[in-house]
C-alpha cells in the first residue's frame, strides 16, 4: 500500500466571477456534524455574513436552488447525497457560486476529485476560521464579473 501525503489545510483554484444578486453576503453550510456547523455559523454571522445551514446533500441542493447563496461550504461525507453529488448538482444550477469542500479527508485523491467535481476550494477540518473568513470576504468584495481565474492559493 502506497503512503499518501496530506493535502494542504486550505487550497483554492479557479475562483468564479461573483454574480451580484443580493446585497447580503450569503453563505450556505452543508454538514451533518451539528456542533461543527453551529460553531461555523456563529463565526460567520459574527463576521457579518448571512448564513443558512443544512445537514444533507439533498437539502444543500434544494436550498442552493431556492436561496442562491454566493458561497456553499460542503462536507464531503453527508447522508442523502454526499458533498460530491451535491457539488455536481449545485454546479449545474449556477456556475458563479463559490463551492468549497469542507472536510476532514486529507487524501490527495480527494483534493483531485474535488477539482474534477466542480469545487473551487478545499478546506481541511479543523479549519482556521480567520483564514476561511478572509477568503469569503475576498470573494464577496470583488465586483460583479471580476474574478481571479488563474489564482491558486495553498496554505
Amino acid at each position: 500500500m502506497q503512503r499518501h501525503d496530506r493535502v494542504p489545510s486550505q487550497a483554492l483554484w479557479q475562483i468564479p466571477p461573483r454574480a451580484t444578486r443580493h446585497d447580503e453576503p450569503r453563505v450556505l453550510i452543508a454538514d451533518d456534524d451539528l456542533e461543527a456547523t453551529r460553531a461555523i455559523c456563529l463565526a460567520l454571522e459574527d463576521a457579518e455574513f448571512t448564513v443558512r445551514a443544512v445537514h444533507t446533500g439533498l437539502d444543500a441542493v434544494s436550498l442552493a436552488r431556492k436561496w442562491r447563496p454566493g458561497v456553499v461550504l460542503l462536507d464531503l461525507m453527508m447522508p442523502l447525497g454526499d458533498g460530491w453529488e451535491a457539488a455536481e448538482a449545485i454546479r449545474a444550477i449556477d456556475l458563479s457560486m463559490l463551492l468549497i469542500a469542507h472536510t476532514s479527508r486529507t487524501d490527495p485523491e480527494d483534493l483531485t476529485r474535488a477539482q474534477r467535481t466542480g469545487f473551487n476550494g478545499y478546506f481541511v477540518k479543523p479549519t482556521e476560521l480567520d483564514g476561511m473568513i478572509a477568503v469569503l470576504r475576498d470573494y464577496f468584495s470583488t465586483r460583479e464579473g471580476e474574478s481571479d481565474h488563474a489564482s491558486v492559493r495553498v496554505r
